[in-house]
């Protein structure tokens, strides 16, 4: 079973293509403490990616650093050519002509 069969099982996440941040943030939520155990992007067990830390390290601290320098825009991105997963090749993989997500910076912060 692949990841994306994980994550998008409506059966552990219902709603499972909305953005619902609130149900890994609420920590007296009844369900949290079940649902950790189904967060398998950097595998489970004795074969999990090993520089899972870092990686988490540097996503936060790349992504803070740009999202505090900048105000971000989408570009020429629509969710079912460029989000919507369509084919599993062990990830989750958009339409074979989506460029990706794409975004613009519309200005800098100070």
């Amino acid at each position: 079973m692949t990841s994306h069969n994980v994550l998008y099982d409506p059966s552990i996440f219902p709603s499972p293509t909305q953005f619902m941040p609130e149900r890994w943030l609420e920590a007296s939520a009844p369900n949290k403490e079940r649902l950790d155990k189904y967060f398998v992007a950097f595998g489970k067990g004795t074969r999990m990616c090993q520089g899972m830390d870092f990686a988490y390290a540097e996503l936060y601290l790349t992504l803070t650093t740009l999202l505090r320098r900048f105000e971000f825009q989408l570009y020429e991105t629509t969710y079912e050519r460029d989000v919507k997963v369509v084919r599993d090749n062990f990830i989750g993989e958009a339409l074979p002509e989506s460029l990706g997500v794409r975004v613009r910076i519309v200005s800098e912060l100070e």
